[in-house]
């Protein structure tokens, strides 16, 4: 099979016809003869133009003249008769007339469906009167047919792979409608709970107030039994000493003597409320509610966007967790597919409040450039234009954090006198072990501090010009060099230091930098530059890609310059990643918060109100905290964003 998809049947027709008769080639009178030019003829054709000549042939091709008397004098082309010889094998008789076997077809008879040569078409098929066309028109013709059959063949694959897709969406909607019940479901077995406590309470306050008016009712002929027990204990007294009187005056008092009726003050019948328990009647058991099922046609023929926006409108209050159905793979770059914030084009998140203004004064900021948030909700911030680190927890400003200055700063301030900065933050962030690790631009090192203000490490070595820090889960601090081009990880204890350090990976100018819980480290690359930098601050030059690097310096995903078809980075000046593990960006040159979910698509949180966001930080309530450099304040929003899907 491989050989006869080899061989054309052009040059094979070339090579086994005489090029004079259009004969094929064989062993007896059409023997192919090699002339002494070179060019083959047959032996018939041979004799034919011997005859017209005396002592030798003119080639009719080149017309070099061959000397001879005789043909025999001439040999025989070998790799003709070689073929010939060979024309039984399959690879040669695939490529011969399919009726005679001895020459190469140039017909293809319709009606047989068989190729022939010239003699077996004039013999049989044209007198049967079978359609008979030339080899190259029936290949084209065939081409055309299996074309339009292919073309008909590729539509339906897409037919398939859109119903396919469509069928995948009505899973996911069908998985949220699930969700949907028994959330509904969940809510009305806590409105029961609800229900049964209150009536709970109602009965236990009914069953006191009725143990209270018997206990009044028991308390009061209680009362008055002890009277008249009283009564009657004075009688019998007074009876006894009667009794021990003498006989003369024992009868003189007995005309005056009363009888005491005691029995008419007692109580006879006592009105009491006994209590009784009526149960409601229910004819069926207690039951929250029912399964109800409702008959939804789908049209996979139509569009899956409209049926979604039609059939599936029930749901569009559930807090929509859909997968994604084009995961993000292992390439190095993707680019996610833009899902609008809503209809109306509002943005997702609601700005709830604004905290701080420009100024020197605790709870003042001064050109901010970064923050970040404890578990405890407390909010740190590195004011950079007041060389301070100022922290905040939920009662307001707490305290802050300047670095003490070395005798040999001592010994400039007061030589020089001037009061220069010796903190200037460009980078903070916190680990789980309550260190706080800063990256100070006045002397190009890290500090850690511990949170009440006492420095606990300083590191220099290796690095050219840090910048941006996050905090690892596992503790460890790893700090961006933008200079050096690499990511350093240290390991700090609270009482020895800087214990381990050691480079992460390397990068094209990484500045910024955060972490998820997972460990992997999400940083910018190159240099974006905002074109309002109206203070020409380097501190607000950010990145223009990200990139991904895992707890074994392996690289991950990135996200490119041009993250979508028509979007791209313009500033990348903050990161943060949210409980999920979706990645937030704050683009200072779009002066927008973008929204990157795990599964690849992206959104716009925040394009109004910033001027030029620096910082991003998720507090444990959900709140995004989004630090604006030159409004000079942090501001906060509700971040409870709703997962959508990328397939269209």
């Amino acid at each position: 099979m491989a050989t006869a998809a080899i061989l054309d049947p052009d040059i094979i027709r070339e090579v086994l016809e005489c090029s004079i008769c259009m004969e094929t080639f064989n062993q007896d009178q059409l023997r192919p003869k090699l002339l002494q030019c070179g060019h083959t003829v047959c032996r018939q054709c041979l004799e034919k133009l011997l005859a017209s000549t005396i002592n030798g042939v003119r080639c009719p091709f080149c017309s070099k003249v061959s000397r001879m008397s005789n043909i025999s004098q001439l040999a025989d082309n070998l790799t003709v008769l070689k073929i010939i010889d060979s024309a039984s094998s399959s690879a040669t008789m695939c490529l011969m007339c399919k009726v005679c076997r001895n020459r190469l077809p140039k017909q293809y008879c319709q009606v047989c469906r068989l190729v022939l040569c010239d003699a077996c078409k004039a013999e049989g098929h044209e007198q049967q009167g079978h359609p008979v066309l030339a080899i190259h028109a029936a290949a084209e013709q065939r081409r055309r047919d299996v074309g339009e059959k292919l073309s008909a063949l590729r539509q339906m694959m897409q037919d398939i792979q859109k119903k396919k897709s469509a069928l995948d969406g009505v899973f996911r909607k069908l998985r949220l409608k699930y969700k949907s019940v028994q959330q509904d479901y969940a809510k009305a077995e806590l409105g029961l709970q609800d229900e049964l406590t209150k009536s709970r309470t109602a009965f236990s306050s009914s069953l006191s107030e009725i143990e209270k008016l018997n206990n009044q009712v028991l308390e009061e002929q209680t009362y008055l039994l002890n009277l008249a027990e009283v009564q009657l204990v004075s009688r019998c007294d007074y009876l006894t000493m009667k009794i021990k009187q003498a006989d003369l005056a024992l009868l003189e008092d007995a005309i005056d003597e009363e009888e005491l009726d005691l029995k008419c003050n007692l109580p006879v019948l006592l009105k009491l409320q006994e209590p009784e328990l009526v149960q409601a009647e229910h004819l069926e058991p207690l039951g929250v509610g029912q399964v109800r099922t409702n008959q939804v046609t789908v049209n996979t023929e139509e569009d899956y966007q409209e049926q979604a926006e039609s059939s599936f409108s029930l749901y569009r209050d559930v807090d929509m967790v859909a997968e994604k159905a084009c995961s993000l793979t292992a390439s190095p770059s993707f680019k996610p597919k833009l899902v609008e914030p809503g209809a109306s084009g509002s943005q997702q998140c609601q700005f709830i409040k604004k905290m701080g203004s420009k100024g020197n004064l605790p709870g003042m900021f001064n050109l901010p450039v970064s923050l970040c948030v404890t578990m405890q909700g407390e909010v740190l911030v590195a004011d950079r234009g007041n060389y301070r680190i100022q922290i905040f927890n939920r009662k307001g400003f707490q305290k802050e954090i300047r670095r003490s200055p070395s005798s040999i700063d001592n010994f400039v301030l007061s030589f020089l006198g001037a009061d220069l900065p010796n903190l200037i933050p460009l980078s903070i962030a916190i680990n789980n072990q309550g260190l706080i690790g800063v990256t100070d631009n006045y002397d190009n090192s890290v500090k850690v501090y511990t949170p009440d203000g006492h420095c606990v490490a300083c590191h220099k070595n290796q690095l050219i010009k840090p910048w941006g820090i996050a905090a690892m889960p596992s503790g460890q601090f790893v700090v961006t060099d933008v200079e050096g081009g690499k990511l350093w990880s240290l390991s700090v204890d609270r009482s020895v230091g800087v214990v381990n350090y050691s480079r992460l990976c390397s990068a094209v100018r990484p500045k910024f930098v955060t972490c998820d819980s997972s460990g992997t480290v999400y940083f910018t690359q190159g240099l974006g530059l905002n074109i309002e930098n109206r203070h020409n601050e380097h501190q607000l030059e950010g990145g223009f890609s990200i990139g991904s690097v895992g707890t074994d310096g392996q690289l991950g995903k990135q996200l490119s310059h041009f993250f979508s078809e028509n979007e791209d980075f313009r500033c990348i000046a903050g990161m943060c990643v949210d409980s999920r593990g979706d990645l937030l960006v704050a683009d200072s040159g779009r002066k927008e918060i973008l929204h990157f979910p795990k599964e690849g698509s992206f959104s716009v949180l925040i394009q109004e109100g910033l001027t030029c966001p620096v910082g991003l930080a998720i507090t444990p309530k959900g709140q995004l905290l989004v630090l604006d450099c030159w409004d000079h304040c942090v501001k906060v929003y509700d971040y409870h964003p709703r997962r959508q899907s990328c397939t269209d």
